[in-house]
């Protein structure tokens, strides 16, 4: 199975601060990777500088592209998509509008009426509030518009960070299933950011832990929940 993304001895700093310390990791092309650990452990941080929003520092290989010195608009035309913690959409447009803006990039309208509809299709209740403002939204609502804008970009990889974050069980289930779908049916790649350890790995093929900024275990998703330590640190086991 290729390599979609490969980070070796990737570290990154918030100004002076070192936040990441030789972070290695791979997702492969059409496989949905987690990555866990505590708060301040370093996840975001990582989302963060795939997309080029920090300093950085070793390699970042994304689709055979050296993209570790790239932009962070650049790196979302190359096929990254990311639904940031705090979901970011924009309050005072639309649901429909804020789908296209995640459009923005393309040009052929036929098309992006069509992608709309197949957003639409995975999401129904953001077809029913197609002209609703975006700020009126529940949470959940909310949350399902913000993963739907960035596949609006027709991404190659999708990074989702804590997108369980603050909502309902229902509503996380009926989230994370609809991840698994956009998995199977369009081969979508997924770098999953989350606090519920066991949520992310019921969707993961693979999972890497991370700790104060470095990678400490790394493995499937069933020898994470099989290792007795991670379980008990982590998994509440």
């Amino acid at each position: 199975m290729s390599r979609l993304l490969d980070l070796v001895n990737l570290s990154a700093a918030y100004g002076a601060t070192k936040v990441l310390h030789g972070i290695d990791l791979t997702v492969s092309q059409g496989t949905i990777v987690s990555l866990l650990g505590a708060n301040g452990a370093g996840k975001t941080s990582t989302l963060r500088a795939i997309c080029g929003m920090l300093t950085r520092q070793g390699s970042i290989n994304f689709n055979d592209k050296d993209i570790s010195q790239t932009r962070t608009e650049k790196i979302a035309r190359l096929g990254i998509g990311h639904v940031p913690d705090g979901r970011g959409t924009f309050t005072l447009l639309s649901v429909e509008e804020n789908l296209k803006v995640g459009a923005i990039f393309r040009k052929s309208n036929a098309d992006i009426s069509a992608d709309v509809d197949r957003i639409y299709g995975y999401f129904p209740i953001l077809k029913k509030r197609h002209r609703q403002q975006a700020g009126t939204l529940s949470g959940g609502e909310q949350q399902m518009l913000a993963v739907g804008r960035v596949l609006m970009a027709k991404p190659k990889l999708l990074l989702l960070d804590e997108p369980s974050f603050g909502l309902a069980p229902q509503i996380v289930a009926e989230i994370f299933e609809i991840f698994r779908l956009l998995n199977q049916r369009e081969k979508l790649s997924i770098l999953v950011v989350e606090q519920n350890a066991n949520l992310a790995l019921d969707i993961a093929d693979h999972a890497y832990l991370i700790e104060t900024g470095r990678i400490v275990f790394s493995g499937s998703s069933l020898m994470v929940r099989e290792n007795e330590q991670i379980q008990r640190a982590y998994l509440g086991g």
